[in-house]
């Protein structure tokens, strides 16, 4: 089995923010979700409830952004993916039963936040490794190993020792073109990594 994480390509410069200060928005009454907790993965479905914050292009430095290359993928916060309106197309019949795909507004066009509710136990504590705090304690995950006979084959999922990871798994080579690995690399969709994270 080969365990894959999805990562953001750095190659891919343009990411996403909050089109206002969410946290304002926050502290005036105006919402009342956490800026963290609107577009970040949750085991359960947000569609009944889903009203998000608009996003923009994030320009710290006054940079010409348009000069860079639209992705297909962008992230606003680690393991929040948006999917453009191409990639969505490809993988929405890849992923349905795995993730929503939440529509947010942009630019005349509707992107969407791949919210990932396929959530599972496979982390294997004993031959995992995690970072030491100065007390001794155990802090977060550094590098993870999984319970093979818990891991799905060819689905998107994510751990709760990890909530800001998105993972994929194959037990043994998959020639399906219609996985999410393979959709994402057969129509070279720009702006994430899937990187070989575990196997045994």
């Amino acid at each position: 089995m080969i365990v894959y994480a999805l990562f953001p390509d750095d190659t891919n410069k343009k990411h996403f923010v909050y089109q206002e200060s969410v946290w304002d928005l926050a502290m005036t009454g105006k919402r009342n979700t956490t800026p963290e907790g609107i577009f970040n993965c949750q085991p359960d479905k947000k569609v009944a409830n889903w009203h998000p914050p608009g996003i923009r292009w994030f320009d710290d430095d006054g940079r010409n952004i348009n000069k860079y290359k639209d992705p297909d993928i962008t992230e606003l916060t680690p393991g929040s993916y948006f999917l453009g309106p191409r990639a969505a197309e490809l993988l929405r019949p890849v992923i349905n039963d795995v993730a929503e795909l939440l529509p947010v507004p942009f630019q005349g066009e509707t992107w969407y936040f791949m919210n990932v509710f396929h959530w599972i136990d496979a982390i294997d504590k004993a031959n995992s490794r995690y970072a030491i705090y100065s007390t001794g304690k155990q802090g977060w995950l550094e590098k993870p190993a999984f319970l093979a006979d818990k891991v799905p084959h060819a689905k998107l999922f994510m751990i709760p020792e990890a909530r800001g990871r998105i993972y994929y798994a194959e037990h043994h080579p998959d020639d399906n073109p219609n996985t999410f690995k393979n959709v994402v690399e057969k129509n070279k969709l720009f702006g994430i990594e899937i990187d070989k994270v575990w196997e045994n």
